[in-house]
């Protein structure tokens, strides 16, 4: 009984002094991720796949830079099965506490594997908001809208009726607005009163300063998610003409392109965009440049942009998420599935909720012949995005190679429905991911003997391809 006590005492403790230790020395880093500009490292970033380098003497040696680096690939090098899966959940647990407190995420605690740290990661996070709430609101509103956190609405609301001056606020207000109706879109929701919330705000902005470049980006913003591309266009051109040196209203232009399917024109205004942005800071711009030179099959660009993004430290997750993807999918081309899950597990570090990121661990489960999980995955992806076609199309693959031909045939129709409405594919795209669900209710009827349904999907597959091929011209 005595030991008994003796034990959940040095829990006890253990808990305090991780607290106040990590309170300590993650409080200041904290306040100052999104005050000081990220600094990518001075190594030259080039366009090859980064290669998983040995060189160490022992396991524990391996184990503790790992977890040191917070670097999850680091554990392949891990000669026991057991310390390296170990290794792998330590290094995660230690990368999700940090992104928690980076975050103040709560939510991101729940990941963490060991009680102890979750618990501590809980009572550290409750702790930095409520002091920030009580000494510095502002930051806790920019650390939500900078994490996607829709929280930053409610802190920057209050900041917008306390001072009714700050555009600034009222700027991030309704860029916060916006990117909720881009989230209710994805829900298959109406993006439309979070898209008025946003333009009310954007017309507050205006009152104070009709000349401000931001306030003209945001209302383009607004206007993309309305959506209004050819409306997002003329305002980020006018964000420009106020400010030349606007990287984010070039890379905004460049993303409604982007959205219209206009990729060389894309590239450019992200180009520009990466120009200006002399200290790597916006990673929006180096995601894209690496997703759209991904989708031009220039492998080398793409590489080299995902690793700009990947080498900035305590900077937008939702963007290096993504990015960390399209790596882990360039491994998978390159038939590296250990290096592939790897970078999908940071990923996860940063955005464990992204309905992208199950359809990416859907791909590599399939890749790897892992059929049942990967359907798992897809069906988790719908969960959490129930309009995203890509979705519906790994869970019609995972089922046609688990040969439930009936239910890969419904999951593709249902995805062929939402192909046209679907925001988060690019023009081109659409026509693609419709091309490969067709093929999949063809070969499903193929396998179950209907041939006259077979060459029908087949033939609605080829008008598919055909309408790829005009577009990408």
């Amino acid at each position: 009984m005595e030991n008994k006590k003796t034990g959940v005492i040095i829990a006890i403790v253990a808990v305090i002094l991780f607290i106040g230790v990590a309170f300590i020395f993650l409080y200041e880093p904290a306040r100052n991720v999104f005050t000081k500009p990220p600094v990518v490292q001075q190594e030259e970033v080039t366009g090859d796949l980064p290669v998983l380098e040995c060189n160490y003497t022992n396991d524990q040696e391996v184990y503790k830079d790992a977890i040191t680096k917070k670097d999850v690939n680091l554990c392949d090098c891990v000669s026991s099965e057991e310390l390296q899966n170990k290794c792998k959940k330590a290094t995660m647990d230690i990368t999700f506490y940090d992104q928690a407190l980076t975050q103040l995420d709560e939510l991101l605690c729940e990941k963490i594997s060991s009680e102890i740290k979750k618990d501590a990661c809980y009572s550290v996070v409750q702790s930095s908001v409520t002091q920030f709430e009580k000494e510095d609101p502002e930051y806790l509103a920019r650390v939500y809208a900078a994490s996607h956190n829709e929280k930053a609405i409610g802190e920057l609301e209050t900041l917008t009726a306390e001072d009714q001056e700050n555009v600034d606020a009222y700027i991030a207000l309704a860029l916060a607005y916006a990117a909720k109706g881009l989230r209710e879109q994805e829900q298959g929701n109406d993006q439309t009163p979070y898209v008025n919330k946003a333009l009310e705000a954007v017309e507050s902005a205006k009152q104070i300063d009709n000349k401000n470049s931001e306030v003209y980006r945001a209302e383009a913003y607004a206007n993309e998610i309305k959506p209004d591309y050819a409306q997002a266009l003329t305002l980020y051109d006018k964000a420009i003409a106020l400010s030349e040196n606007n990287a984010l209203a070039h890379a905004g232009k460049g993303h409604t392109l982007r959205m219209m399917g206009i990729l060389e024109g894309a590239v450019e205004e992200f180009n520009k965009a990466a120009e200006l942005d002399v200290n790597n800071a916006n990673v929006f711009i180096y995601t894209n440049l690496c997703s759209l030179e991904y989708s031009r099959s220039h492998d080398e660009e793409a590489i080299k942009n995902c690793k700009t993004v990947t080498q900035i430290e305590n900077t937008d997750p939702v963007f290096q998420s993504e990015a960390y993807q399209i790596m882990s999918d360039i491994f998978i081309k390159n038939n590296d599935i250990a290096q592939a899950k790897n970078y999908l597990l940071q990923a996860k570090t940063l955005t464990p909720n992204n309905p992208n990121l199950f359809v990416a661990f859907s791909k590599l489960n399939f890749f790897d012949q892992k059929f049942v999980q990967a359907e798992a995955d897809a069906r988790k992806a719908i969960e959490l995005s129930p309009t995203k076609s890509a979705s519906y199309l790994a869970l019609a693959r995972a089922l046609y190679m688990q040969e439930k031909y009936n239910e890969a045939i419904e999951a593709a129709q249902k995805g062929i429905t939402l192909v046209s409405s679907d925001v988060s594919l690019l023009a081109p795209s659409k026509s693609a991911v419709e091309r490969d669900l067709n093929y999949v209710i063809a070969n499903s009827y193929r396998q179950m003997g209907d041939t006259i349904k077979q060459k029908e999907y087949e033939q609605k597959a080829k008008d598919a391809f055909e309408n790829t091929n005009s577009l990408t011209e």
